[in-house]
């Protein structure tokens, strides 16, 4: 008979095992979004000291001029937390399309919704990587700390789908957390990653493992650079930008 200790043993096992193929199924990186949704946002806010809503108001307000009358997609939007600073950018008929494929991520969000004056938003539940999503039907693409769960070859798919469905015209902008090139401050940043973030999942959950996983799909990203130039070979014009020192990533452009 296998008790509740065991059964969490043998799920940090398998997460520790889990291949490089396996990191990047889309249901294991929903599954790793379902289990944190409770304390996702108040840990994130927490473990970063403020720095991740910073970067993410910093990212939307590098995207570009766009028509704010228009309709705009958040990619791998988790809980909703870019939507308050992206209403700044959109009026009264601007329409966002939230995009993530994290059941309990959008039940959140769905709350989330409920409590915002503005019922501007739409909830959608898809892999963004394969979806039904209108060609040329977006007036500007957001995504804030979604794409270090791409490998290169995702991130090339995902260039592509930011390619058809946004616009002529269309704006994007995304920003994602990093590993510092400077070794004094990527060998701390690491430890922050992988020691300190867990633990504070830990304290808020009792699953370390689960937020370790932060830490290995941002070393394994490294920064925005590949992406970057996905989109370029995609034909969109795109800015490659870094914040604070290399700890975060981004780029912004237009179609």
């Amino acid at each position: 008979m296998q008790v509740p200790g065991d059964i969490v043993y043998a799920r940090k096992r398998k997460t520790r095992s889990k291949s490089s193929h396996e990191l990047y199924d889309p249901s294991f990186v929903s599954g790793i979004f379902d289990r944190m949704s409770k304390t996702y946002g108040l840990t994130n806010l927490i473990a970063s000291f403020g720095f991740t809503s910073r970067w993410r108001r910093q990212c939307i307000n590098d995207l570009p001029q766009f028509n704010t009358s228009g309709t705009g997609y958040d990619f791998m939007s988790g809980m909703g937390e870019a939507w308050p600073e992206i209403q700044k950018r959109v009026n009264a008929d601007g329409r966002i399309i939230a995009i993530d494929i994290s059941t309990e991520m959008n039940r959140k969000a769905a709350e989330h919704i409920d409590r915002l004056k503005t019922k501007n938003i739409e909830l959608k539940q898809v892999n963004v990587l394969d979806n039904d999503i209108p060609s040329e039907s977006a007036d500007f693409v957001i995504s804030t700390f979604g794409i270090k769960t791409f490998n290169h070859e995702q991130q090339q798919v995902l260039a592509n789908e930011v390619r058809r469905i946004l616009k002529p015209g269309g704006v994007f902008a995304f920003i994602e957390i990093s590993s510092p090139k400077a070794s004094v401050l990527h060998w701390a940043y690491m430890i922050y990653l992988n020691t300190f973030i867990p633990l504070i999942g830990r304290a808020f959950t009792g699953d370390s493992e689960t937020y370790r996983m932060l830490g290995r799909y941002c070393e394994r990203f490294e920064n925005s650079r590949f992406f970057h130039k996905c989109l370029i070979r995609n034909e969109l014009e795109s800015t490659y930008k870094d914040y604070f020192f290399g700890c975060a990533s981004g780029v912004y452009g237009r179609k």
